[in-house]
């Protein structure tokens, strides 16, 4: 079995996202600087188009030839290797065998679009991972990296995106052997994109408390009429909404205590969006935070939470 914990070069792999020598992988790695160069549109000799992608390139074919317009800035090509280069350090400098597992995942087997989504989400994922007072000694699980990696890749969407790169620089650990936010990541890869924006929103409007040992919980956040939801979430199907809702709640990510459900009250027509304490450890971890949530948002006593506690008892 592979451990990150086997000695690291001195520097970054490189650049070709995680090629394992500098001599044995250069074509690799050129080659996949091009298709992310080129865009998604970019067919190689043993490679074609994936249904997903979307070209940034128009090509007119004139009977058997093909004409592509190019034209690529000399600064969207900088950009890019900067993106592959920081998907590199990250995956190389915390676990090694991961990177020269995915170096080989993205040259043989992965569109271009699949690759660009990787190496966006491992590009965010050092950079939140470096602001977080890295330690050179940490390391981390290949089996955290293979499931974000191969979860992300399949994902444009910049919200979801986002908490895969949390997620993922919050994995690490001295020993490189923690697994706790494979919970994590369970829960994530079931959620839609909707459903990861309903999750924010509640997370961030809800007021939080901590109560015994420092553990947080948060007030109901309810009250809000059905009629605004598609607005608020810029999703004109209530139908789909509701089915969400019942799906967070299914998952144990909204509703509180069993005092309220979570979700659309038919009767009434109003929503409850309380997240509960899984769904804020889940926020705080795809922040790319290790805190506890009572010191992620700087609780620093309880004293006046009793009250909060008792007034949730009485209702």
């Amino acid at each position: 079995m592979h451990s990150c914990n086997d000695p690291l070069p001195k520097r970054a792999l490189c650049t070709g996202v995680l090629k394992g020598s500098e001599t044995k992988h250069q074509q690799s790695s050129d080659q996949l600087r091009q298709r992310l160069a080129a865009g998604p549109g970019f067919r190689s000799p043993d490679q074609g188009i994936g249904t997903h992608a979307r070209s940034i390139f128009c090509e007119q074919q004139q009977g058997s030839r093909s004409t592509r317009i190019r034209g690529l800035s000399d600064s969207v090509r900088i950009a890019t290797q900067g993106l592959i280069e920081g998907a590199g350090a990250f995956l190389s400098r915390l676990c090694l065998p991961a990177a020269e597992e995915v170096g080989l995942m993205l040259r043989d087997k992965v569109s271009a679009w699949r690759a660009g989504n990787a190496v966006r989400m491992l590009s965010r994922a050092n950079s939140i991972y470096l602001s977080n007072s890295a330690s050179p000694t940490d390391r981390l699980s290949p089996r955290l990296a293979h499931v974000a990696i191969e979860e992300a890749s399949w994902i444009d969407d910049d919200q979801v995106q986002a908490m895969w790169s949390g997620l993922l620089a919050s994995s690490t650990s001295p020993d490189g052997r923690s697994d706790e936010n494979l919970l994590f990541m369970n829960l994530l890869k079931q959620l839609s994109s909707l459903e990861v924006s309903i999750l924010r929103f509640a997370v961030e409007k809800a007021r939080k408390y901590t109560g015994h040992h420092g553990l947080i919980l948060s007030e109901p956040l309810n009250g809000i009429p059905a009629d605004e939801l598609p607005k608020l979430f810029g999703v004109k199907d209530l139908q789909r909404i509701d089915r969400e809702l019942d799906h967070l709640r299914e998952l144990g990510l909204i509703g509180w205590s069993g005092l309220d459900s979570g979700g659309i009250d038919v009767q009434t027509g109003l929503t409850t969006l309380t997240p509960s304490s899984l769904a804020l450890h889940l926020y705080v971890r795809a922040q790319g935070s290790k805190l506890s949530p009572a010191n992620y948002w700087n609780f620093r006593s309880s004293a006046d939470q009793n009250t909060v506690r008792k007034h949730h008892k009485k209702e």
